[in-house]
């Protein structure tokens, strides 16, 4: 590897980049040729050593050997993508053609990206600078998708919060100042919607928290890896939550296959469950509402239609709006919090969500997520 002689001084704003490797002098070379581009540099001759330095150090990316005596870099990938803390972090895996098969591995275990040795520098100023431009980019699209999902939740939360705590309020005030008046079923009915109140505004209140949660997690959290079973049984969970509460499970057609996800079957049982009780809300009960998950190549499809009223056009263009040009104050007119968490659970995926409706003619969502 060809090392400038002159070293620059790494600014106040430098990348600091992570070197595990337990050869020293290769790790020596590589650190004088990255601090030589202007950035700082770590070295762990472990992947034990290495773990601890990202938690102490939080790097923005990490350079790591493969084949390390003990824990490998395999290892090493595998264990920071299960932690919260260190999911996000960029990490370039390095290896010798002899472990070429060990590097396909590791991109399936979640590697940002891999160097077959030898390697040039410029090789390895590409990679590093690759990864980290496309680090700040979905950084820069997280804080687009907050500061829209901020203007969204100021617009949707008092209608959210405040319709089921006035019926709350309003029948409970009725019952205790009407009580003598009122017969046996009428007090049974009044404590049923106060019942069913209190549901609504429970639920606002969860998805409200997970709202919260996953703007404060920005990219940084990698989802976990499930199997095909357990997706179809998060999908069937969803489904069947949303139709009870509707009372309208026989209204529901499902057709579902699972597929190996990067997704919290939680998240993804939500994630369906808004999206179906949405279709529910705005069909007529004893209308079909259909629910089909389905594995297309490289992706698991999801749709979830009904042939209710529809979204208008307009609708479709703030809903569009909001999600894909954010910063121009644009606020979703109709839409709650539960298709705002059904977006932002689609995008922790890294997948795509979109409707498309007919005024008149019912709702389509589609949801795309990857298949690991």
């Amino acid at each position: 590897m060809s090392i400038p002689c002159r070293p620059l001084v790494p600014t106040a704003s430098a990348k600091t980049i992570l070197i595990v490797d337990d050869d020293v002098h290769l790790a020596a070379s590589l650190a004088l040729g990255l601090e030589a581009s202007g950035y700082r540099t770590l070295h762990a001759a472990n992947a034990t050593a290495g773990w601890e330095m990202a938690h102490a150090h939080r790097p923005d990316l990490i350079l790591s050997d493969i084949d390390m005596p003990g824990k490998d870099g395999c290892r090493l990938l595998q264990e920071m993508r299960a932690d919260p803390e260190l999911a996000g972090q960029q990490f370039v895996l390095m290896t010798g053609k002899a472990a070429y098969g060990s590097s396909r591995t590791a991109m399936d275990l979640g590697a940002d990206d891999f160097l077959l040795k030898p390697f040039s520098l410029g090789e390895l100023l590409q990679c590093v600078g690759a990864r980290l431009k496309r680090a700040e980019l979905s950084r820069r699209m997280d804080e687009g998708a907050i500061e829209r999902m901020r203007e969204s939740l100021r617009s949707t939360l008092p209608h959210e919060f405040f319709t089921p705590l006035a019926s709350i309020l309003g029948l409970s005030e009725l019952c205790r100042t009407d009580l003598e008046r009122l017969t046996p079923d009428e007090i049974r009915q009044d404590l049923s919607d106060i019942n069913e109140a209190g549901r609504r505004l429970h639920r606002a209140l969860r998805n409200y928290l997970r709202l919260l949660e996953l703007e404060s997690q920005g990219s940084a959290r990698s989802p976990p890896l499930v199997e095909g079973g357990e997706v179809a049984e998060a999908i069937e969970s969803g489904v069947q939550a949303a139709a009870e509460r509707h009372r309208r499970t026989g209204d529901v057609a499902r057709e579902v296959e699972g597929a190996r996800l990067r997704a919290s079957p939680g998240d993804l049982a939500t994630l369906v469950e808004e999206l179906v009780d949405n279709a529910l809300t705005y069909s007529r009960r004893n209308t079909a509402v259909e629910v089909r998950a389905r594995r297309e190549g490289p992706v698991l499809r999801l749709v979830v239609s009904d042939s209710g009223r529809g979204i208008s056009p307009q609708q479709l263009k703030n809903i569009d709006d909001t999600w894909q040009r954010p910063g121009e104050g644009s606020r979703l007119q109709g839409m709650g919090l539960g298709l705002m968490l059904a977006y932002r659970l689609v995008r922790t995926m890294g997948g795509e969500l979109r409707l498309e409706s007919q005024g008149g003619e019912g709702t389509t969502a589609e949801v795309t997520l990857p298949v690991a």
